[in-house]
């Protein structure tokens, strides 16, 4: 039973002012020097990818704006999307990665990428000394229960600052149509590896979360959840389902 009245759950609505910036950055990463090898994929590849994750950049942004910004991290920063457009916004943002040449991106924008793995490494920052904690699609790759990842990452929140969080909805509308037609959405292991290879090395998603999973996870960790926001990869993100809880991504605001 989460504290979070799931029943004001709702859609995301999409600012339009932070578009224009979004613009922007997608033109900036059409002319990075981006390398197939050393990279996520060719600049083409990495601009697909940018779509695809425009809208869920745009709530972030708006509620990191709303959250009146102050210091900032943003856990495992990839290519640095949303980093870098929390800097544009005037944010005193800091990334991290556990790999930092897969932030070449965050880095030649003037981001500090900091190094750090989730699980292994000490927050890389002191105790209560944040003020905008992000985590943006981060636990679905993770092998240690969410609770404990947020509780660890929280305690660099200063008192009444604001977590963001986003994680896939298990329960979105393609997950069910797929169940429905006998099929299953999980991803298959392959067959083909080499004995005594953990198999879930090897999948994008190790697991994804129901909308009251990822609440009961923040609340667990010590934080007060305020708001709940639905929204979607690419065009389904600008057009949601009326209905948010088979919509495909969970947007959370909490705070410490």
């Amino acid at each position: 039973m989460t504290l979070f009245p799931l029943d004001l759950v709702r859609n995301a609505a999409i600012d339009r002012s932070l578009e224009p910036l979004l613009e922007q950055i997608r033109e900036e990463l059409l002319v990075f020097p981006f390398d197939e090898e050393q990279d996520a994929g060719t600049a083409e590849e990495i601009v697909e990818a940018f779509d695809m994750a425009r809208p869920r950049l745009n709530v972030l942004a708006a509620l990191a704006r709303r959250a009146g910004g102050g210091k900032t991290i943003d856990i495992s920063t990839g290519i640095g999307f949303l980093a870098v457009t929390l800097r544009r916004l005037g944010l005193d943002i800091t990334g991290t990665e556990r790999d930092l040449s897969v932030a070449r991106f965050a880095r030649a924008s003037g981001i500090e990428v900091l190094p750090f793995e989730i699980g292994k490494d000490a927050p890389p920052r002191a105790e209560g000394s944040i003020d905008l904690l992000v985590v943006a699609e981060v636990l679905e790759h993770l092998k240690r229960p969410p609770a404990a990842t947020i509780r660890d990452l929280a305690s660099m929140l200063r008192p009444g600052g604001t977590l963001l969080l986003t994680t896939p909805n298990v329960a979105r509308l393609a997950h069910i149509e797929t169940l429905v037609a006998g099929e299953n959405f999980l991803e298959p292991f392959t067959e083909d590896l080499p004995e005594g290879t953990d198999p879930t090395d090897y999948v994008e998603h190790v697991r994804e979360y129901s909308i009251r999973e990822v609440v009961e996870a923040v609340e667990i960790a010590g934080l007060g959840v305020e708001e709940v926001l639905m929204t979607g990869w690419g065009e389904a993100g600008y057009h949601p389902l009326p209905n948010p809880f088979v919509n495909q991504i969970c947007v959370v605001r909490a705070t410490r």
